[in-house]
């Protein structure tokens, strides 16, 4: 057995401290998730501190910057302008024509704008560590590699620019840009949706599905299902599955469908979603305490798990110093006093035994103390992204999740790619490989949307012999 918790690792990391500079009785540490182990990019602050992201317009710059390996510095209206002057002539009775289209084309205020795949690695950074985060953490979970990198160098370069375009990219290639940041990768929970998004992503790419608005769908679609899947593979500790299919299926209600509280909506969708999400802070400290280790290598439940499996001997090993983890994090949480009351639970094996009740420590601390606020902060990140962009308010029925037509065409052009019709049942098959569930009511009202949409051909009135033809 490789585990060993190490306490030494575990004061550095987490800034505690002795009892001679802090009193017994108080918080003596300083809780940081995502320093050892990176599970998810989100920060226990505020909104002012850490502002949420819920649009995902602002995040496709930053994927193209890391995709690209580019870091480009602010693009100064004035000095733009004067360094293209220095490659071409303009009359001096020009000047004043020439400065007011290169603002209108390129600036919105005072900041560089990117509407094509070609600007996107140039846009004004915003400063703002919450989108630069999640863009890092999207790059990271969707597992790009080289060749994936060279795929949006080669859409890049293959793009169509006009004469000004290329003279603006000249210039700022020339003064602006440098080598991207390195940053350590996030641990990836769930391992089986890569291989979907970059076939998205390569088909976007290709085909000149490229704007903000598709590529932000895209991001949206597979950001919501890696996320959601994960918080519940992480709630089922050491049986959770990273490679199958999805832990729990979610089903969705159509933007403009009735929706009566019996549903697989409401009952299978995001009031289930919602208990797992108030974890994630949780989740992500009891992670960190775990990862106090010596060894480079990050372990989650699943890879515990694995490791208990090999003998009793080892399981037992790793319990204990699970167990030491614990102890050590319980004193220096000082001013929680109750976690001797808190049961030990029988699972599979003691190292998922011992696991379950670190957390269910980190937990109550969390949930009984100041630090509620924290353990708010954190978990609204991913919270208000989703209500923001795949949650509706049904009255009566609650909160559900939603897809609206927007969505549904986003979805049905990447599912059908460049065939001319698929069979209704496979483009709910093909939904469904993107974790998106529609019940049979649900179904009925996409394909009385679809025949409005004159996209219905009709072979007979049988679901597998009805295609949805492409939408253009």
């Amino acid at each position: 057995m490789d585990y060993k918790f190490s306490k030494e690792k575990f004061i550095e990391s987490f800034n505690a401290k002795d009892t001679q500079s802090r009193s017994v009785d108080s918080m003596r540490l300083t809780h940081r998730a995502d320093k050892q182990f990176k599970l998810f990019p989100y920060k226990a602050s505020g909104k002012e501190q850490a502002p949420i992201v819920t649009e995902l317009e602002d995040v496709v710059s930053g994927f193209f910057r890391e995709g690209l390996n580019k870091k480009t510095d602010p693009i100064e209206f004035d000095v733009l302008c004067s360094d293209i002057l220095e490659e071409v002539e303009v009359n001096e009775d020009d000047l004043d024509y020439f400065k007011d289209m290169i603002q209108n084309l390129f600036f919105i205020g005072n900041n560089f704008i990117a509407d094509n795949i070609g600007f996107y690695p140039y846009q004004t950074t915003i400063y703002n560590r919450s989108v630069e985060n999640l863009a890092h953490f999207l790059f990271s979970i969707f597992g790009i590699d080289d060749l994936d990198c060279q795929k949006i160098k080669d859409a890049k370069d293959n793009y169509k620019f006009n004469v000004l375009e290329e003279l603006v990219i000249k210039v700022i290639e020339a003064k602006k840009v440098s080598e991207a940041d390195k940053h350590s990768p996030y641990f990836v929970i769930k391992t089986d949706i890569q291989d979907k998004f970059k076939d998205d992503f390569y088909f976007m790419l290709e085909s000149g599905m490229t704007s903000l608005e598709d590529l932000s769908n895209l991001f949206a679609v597979y950001y919501f299902y890696y996320v959601s899947q994960t918080c519940i593979i992480l709630d089922n500790f050491c049986t959770g599955r990273r490679d199958e299919k999805g832990e729990v299926n979610f089903y969705y209600a159509l933007d403009w469908e009735k929706v009566g509280k019996n549903r697989l909506c409401c009952v299978q969708g995001w009031e289930l979603l919602q208990r797992s999400i108030g974890h994630m802070f949780s989740h992500a400290v009891t992670l960190e305490v775990l990862n106090q280790t010596l060894e480079e290598e990050m372990y989650d439940y699943i890879a515990f798990g694995e490791m208990a499996k090999e003998s009793e001997e080892t399981d037992a090993a790793i319990a204990a110093e699970i167990a030491s983890a614990e102890s050590v994090y319980c004193y220096y949480v000082g001013d929680y006093k109750e976690f001797k009351s808190i049961p030990f639970q029988t699972k599979n094996s003691k190292t998922e035994g011992a696991i379950c009740h670190l957390y269910k420590c980190v937990e109550a601390q969390f949930l009984n103390t100041v630090r509620k606020r924290a353990n708010q902060f954190y978990n609204e990140k991913f919270l208000e992204f989703c209500k923001s962009r795949w949650v509706k308010n049904r009255k009566k029925s609650g909160l559900v999740l939603n897809l609206t037509e927007r969505d549904i065409i986003f979805l049905t052009k990447i599912c059908l790619r460049n065939k001319e019709k698929i069979r209704l049942n496979d483009l709910f098959k093909e939904y469904e490989k993107r974790g998106i569930y529609l019940d049979s009511t649900s179904k009925e009202y996409l394909q009385e949307f679809f025949t409005k949409l004159n996209l219905i051909d009709k072979k007979s009135d049988s679901g597998d012999a009805q295609y949805v033809k492409r939408i253009l």
